[in-house]
């Protein structure tokens, strides 16, 4: 088998992998294996910002309180303290790297307000943070002599020593199988929204990291939270996709068919009341109503202020015929965030001697039982910046304890297990589940591994293994689902009581009357 050696090997190339690689190569050589372009991630498809405490009215202590808050009570209060203490030096670096965020007349950073918080502290390009964010780390790695970047290498299986990651093995396209050995690895991998039919994600999303990590043993906790987003746009003609919270941080509302303001049947802080809330509100109103969409409502602001905060969206939705200064947005919930992950400390060390993770395929103790909103780059550049303090570069072990590869089944059976699969998960592991879904999706889930492992193995096909890890990520939510006997955050489960949550008196979303 051929290889390569590095000192430091990053398996993804969102903003926690390349944030690793940049500051892991001033003391070592780096590789980054990404399956797709290196564009394609997540990182590149956030709309919204980065949350930080940057203004003279703003504080770390109430960044921390309102992360506390969102999590439900089940945030690691040390990793939710270092995230947002180390949140404006994290915007200071990406500045120096070249990124350009909206700045007021004086020169000071713009600064948006989302659901949760307490303050304006979204910092923000625009209607398209990510895709600048993104824009400028692959400019700097490019430009780093220490970092060599492989594209469409897609890493079947993590190598290990004696209990030890090693590296990955990954079939590279136009070059083949290779093992790549590290003294360090990075797992940045992303997130899982294509577990679900409905989700904000790309199609790389696809659990690969957890899937990775569970195989050699690494500990995986809080999968069953999963987080939808409240707004993406409901249109048979177009795919969907993800209406920034910016939108009602800047005064939309949602309104039901018949023109009713519903929030305020559901939570004191209306439309900017936590995602988990506002998800489960549409929801209630969606079966309430018998409808298929809810409608977000920007009308009453001056088109030209909607034009420049959201030039994106008003073009996106221009192009199907909605005019977003005049029109109401159709509007549902779809999958959009992974809570939980490959379990962390705040040096980004798995249980796994020699891996690493950082950013969505992670639990590092932030989120809790809920992100809040504009958390997730920020956590991806706080921890992989703390990962790369630590991560020990040098000669690493290059003898892998198995040569055993992942099978591959043929792509139309893949294509038909993964349907089957992302049907169980939205059925039954959506926003509302209940023990008999639950049950039902366990026993699902099974069986479409049983059948993926009985089928003939063929050729390498990408599809095939990502669907395999897909079916070993769902297996982890359903796990975590069916182990948690309390609604608290994102799970909720009509046959549970619900927690109280020690940083909020806010209750469930009940419809009125009920």
């Amino acid at each position: 088998m051929e290889s390569q050696t590095s000192d430091f090997l990053v398996i993804g190339s969102g903003l926690a992998g390349l944030s690793f690689a940049l500051r892991a190569a001033e003391r070592g050589r780096v590789v980054v294996l990404t399956k797709g372009e290196i564009q394609e991630s997540n990182t590149n498809w956030a709309q919204g910002g980065i949350a930080a405490a940057v203004s003279e009215s703003d504080s770390w202590e109430l960044h921390e309180e309102d992360t506390l808050i969102a999590g439900a009570g089940l945030c690691d209060p040390a990793a939710v303290r270092y995230l947002v203490q180390e949140a404006p030096r994290a915007i200071e670096w990406l500045i120096s790297l070249g990124a350009e965020f909206d700045k007021e007349t004086d020169g000071d950073l713009a600064l948006g307000r989302e659901g949760g918080h307490s303050r304006h502290r979204i910092v923000h390009h625009l209607d398209r943070t990510g895709g600048e964010v993104e824009r400028a780390m692959i400019a700097a790695v490019r430009n780093h002599p220490n970092i060599e970047i492989f594209e469409h290498a897609f890493v079947t299986r993590l190598l290990t020593h004696d209990s030890a990651c090693i590296g990955a093995s990954a079939m590279v396209e136009s070059i083949g199988h290779r093992y790549f050995f590290a003294k360090s690895t990075m797992l940045a991998t992303g997130g899982a929204g294509k577990l679900y039919q409905h989700s904000t994600n790309p199609s790389v999303a696809t659990a690969d990291g957890v899937a990775l990590a569970a195989q050699v043993g690494a500990k995986i906790e809080n999968m069953e939270f999963m987080q939808f987003h409240p707004t993406t746009l409901y249109h048979p003609q177009m795919r969907s996709f993800l209406i920034t919270e910016a939108v009602r941080g800047a005064g939309g509302t949602l309104r039901n068919h018949l023109g009713r303001r519903f929030m305020y049947d559901y939570d004191s802080r209306l439309e900017l009341a936590p995602r988990d809330v506002v998800a489960r509100s549409i929801e209630v109103e969606m079966k309430k109503h018998q409808t298929w969409c809810v409608y977000l409502d920007i009308s009453h602001k001056d088109s030209a202020s909607i034009r420049h905060e959201f030039p994106t969206i008003y073009e996106r939705l221009k192009s199907i015929d909605i005019e977003m200064d005049k029109d109401w947005i159709p509007v549902v919930p779809a999958q959009h965030y992974s809570c939980g992950g490959v379990v962390t400390d705040l040096d980004g060390q798995t249980s796994v001697p020699g891996l690493y993770a950082a950013g969505e395929v992670t639990c590092t103790g932030v989120h809790g039982a809920n992100r809040l909103a504009s958390n997730s780059l920020l956590e991806a550049l706080v921890f992989a910046g703390a990962a790369a303090k630590v991560a020990e570069g040098g000669k690493p072990e290059e003898r892998p304890d198995s040569t055993d590869e992942p099978k591959c089944i043929a792509e139309s059976e893949s294509i038909r297990i993964r349907r089957a699969m992302q049907k169980v998960m939205m059925s039954d592991v959506g926003i509302e589940r209940s023990n008999a879904g639950l049950a039902e999706a366990k026993q699902g889930i099974n069986e479409l591994i049983a059948e993926y492992d009985s089928l003939p193995s063929a050729p390498f096909s990408t599809h095939p293994l990502e669907t395999r890890n897909l079916l070993l990520a769902a297996r982890e939510v359903v796990a975590g689902a069916i182990a948690r006997k309390v609604n608290v955050g994102l799970h909720f489960n009509v046959d549970n009581p619900t927690a109280v949550s020690p940083y909020s008196a806010v209750p469930e979303p009940t419809p009125a009357g009920s």
